[in-house]
């Protein structure tokens, strides 16, 4: 936006004294006032119009200072400036459900570095499908593991006692998704997390044998609104089931809890 100097214009309304004794050249005689009433007028106008428009800047520069300001001074109590993404969950089984998840969608991106073919070229479909049901059945086969994750005990969901059988909901959390998990030992296992006849709210260790059951969803290209079941990547779910074999406290400074275990949206399913 390019704004006329006010004062610039203004000169033009007043016209500059003429010499004394200067002769009247011949087109200024030949003027008539009504040709000097419009170029007043229309000089006028030019100065108004750049007028508003050095208004209107001014007061843009005035809402961009007040939001620099802002930003600047309140950004991180909700202000502009967005909070950074929490950083990716590594790739490591031995962490939890999330890390295994992680360590898939890593061996998905190494097999298939390309986007999934499009559907209308039917027979490249096909053949793509067939090699994600050929990665899932390795993944089966290779993520078979003894792990020990650290978890919290889901206080939403009481634990159940079945003759010797006690069984309950584990909750696991891996960034900033969380994984329930029910899970069934015995009672003498159980009682190792009870103190004082109640079931601790503080970390456990779960050790269990975990086997992934990674599947092929040809109607599932993406995760949807709701990702009831978590994702590899387009068209290949995430399931697992896990054998619990024993449970133990955890020291508070090893664990990864929720921190708000009771929370329903967003967790991942129970396998």
């Amino acid at each position: 936006m390019r704004i006329a100097p006010i004062a610039a214009v203004a000169a033009l309304l007043t016209p500059a004294p003429a010499p004394a004794g200067a002769p009247i050249a011949p087109q200024a005689a030949d003027q008539s006032a009504a040709d000097l009433r419009q170029e007043i007028d229309r000089l006028r106008r030019q100065l108004a119009d750049s007028q508003a428009e050095l208004d209107a800047a001014q007061a843009r520069i005035k809402e961009l200072e007040a939001k620099l300001a802002a930003a600047a001074s309140g950004g991180a109590r909700g202000g502009e400036i967005p909070a950074p993404p929490p950083p990716p969950v590594p790739a490591d089984p031995s962490i939890g459900p999330g890390g295994l998840l992680a360590s898939l969608q890593a061996d998905y991106l190494a097999a298939f570095p390309d986007d999934p073919p499009s559907r209308s070229s039917q027979r490249l479909f096909d053949q793509h499908v067939q090699a994600l049901r050929a990665f899932a059945t390795r993944a089966n086969r290779d993520y078979v593991r003894q792990v020990t994750w650290t978890g919290q005990l889901d206080p939403t969901i009481p634990v159940r006692v079945n003759g010797r059988q006690v069984g309950f909901t584990v909750i696991f959390k891996n960034g900033v998704r969380e994984f329930r998990v029910p899970a069934t030992v015995s009672q003498g296992t159980f009682e190792r997390i009870v103190a004082n006849g109640q079931p601790t709210q503080g970390p456990i260790a779960v050790t269990a044998v975990v086997t992934p059951r990674v599947r092929v969803n040809a109607d599932r290209p993406d995760r949807g609104a709701f990702e009831s079941i978590p994702m590899v990547a387009p068209y290949v779910e995430f399931l697992y089931d896990l054998d619990v074999k024993s449970v133990a406290p955890a020291p508070p400074a090893d664990a990864t809890v929720p921190a708000n275990p009771g929370a329903p949206a967003g967790s991942a399913p129970v396998p």
